[in-house]
């Protein structure tokens, strides 16, 4: 759990020299390889809707929702856009339970390996 506890903390200090208009090359030196890939969406003529996106700390859930729903974005995951040239057009940190997320991720922006169904207990 150490591990996983500084993989996020080097992500999250990755994440913060993330800026529009960095190419891959750059976004890679900063956070390293995405967890998932989603490639860019083109038109029925074969042009770029967009330059696709990259997702980072996926659990095993995200990854088959990835694979299933390439729309869908979760709110666990780290997201960096690019835009239809390639470069960054945008990034989106994971969303808490505060800020009107799902409640996968906790304060600590720390993504529990396996969060519970059920909603907490008031005492």
């Amino acid at each position: 759990m150490v591990v996983f506890s500084g993989c996020m903390t080097q992500l999250q200090q990755g994440f913060d020299g993330v800026r529009p208009g960095m190419t891959p090359d750059e976004v890679r030196a900063e956070l390293g390889d995405p967890s998932v890939r989603i490639p860019p969406r083109l038109d029925e003529h074969g042009a770029r809707l967009d330059g696709g996106r990259w997702q980072y700390a996926d659990n095993l859930s995200s990854l088959a929702n990835a694979a299933a729903f390439p729309e869908f974005v979760p709110d666990r995951v780290w997201v960096v856009w690019f835009d239809v040239d390639g470069v960054v057009q945008g990034t989106r940190r994971p969303i808490r339970v505060e800020d009107g997320g799902d409640g996968s991720v906790d304060q600590g922006g720390e993504t529990p390996l396996f969060p519970s169904a059920a909603p907490p207990r008031s005492r």
